[in-house]
């Protein structure tokens, strides 16, 4: 997947200006997809020199224009195009990985010290999601299917999260007692 597919995906939902768009990354794609506000707007660029995006320029007072977008026939296309492409696996590069793979390098506190900031770190992005879930599901009632789409994302990474935290302290009991999990 690329940024032109998550972008493509944003504006099949209807016309957005780039700032609208880059808020939608910080709310909702921040959680499985890293793109700064710079990016966007590149991408924004090629979109439309390659017709997947029209943007229409709007004049505001007392403000500077806006460019809202819109996907084109072509962009919708594309995009459908993807979305039924085969889809690979997640790749599970991490380098958390291999850190522990090389852990033997180092004395184990040292080691053990990184396992846990990134296990506080883990915890606070849970924590995050619970909450994200508690506040989804205030509003369940009158959910749409996009409402219902975004919330199943949301349950990937709260099962993500608890492996990797049920994981995490496999590991950290490992380094401290030489124990592997049953």
């Amino acid at each position: 997947m690329a940024l032109r597919e998550v972008i493509l995906t944003v504006l099949a939902r209807g016309e957005m200006t780039g700032y609208e768009i880059t808020k939608d990354f910080e709310a909702v794609y921040v959680h499985f997809w890293r793109a700064s506000h710079q990016q966007v707007y590149r991408e924004l660029a090629r979109l439309n020199k390659d017709s997947r995006v029209t943007v229409k320029v709007v004049a505001q007072e007392g403000r500077p224009d806006k460019k809202v977008y819109a996907i084109t026939k072509r962009g919708l296309e594309e995009l459908k195009r993807w979305i039924v492409a085969p889809t690979e696996p997640p790749r599970p590069q991490y380098d958390l990985l291999v850190k522990l793979l090389g852990s033997h390098v180092v004395e184990r506190p040292a080691f053990h010290r990184e396992l846990e900031r990134i296990r506080a770190r883990a915890q606070e992005w849970l924590n995050e999601l619970r909450a994200m879930r508690r506040e989804c599901l205030r509003g369940r009632s009158d959910w749409s299917e996009h409402d219902q789409i975004l919330y199943l994302t949301l349950r990937r990474g709260l099962l993500l999260g608890q492996a990797q935290l049920r994981w995490l302290e496999e590991v950290s009991e490992f380094i401290e007692s030489g124990k592997l999990p049953d």
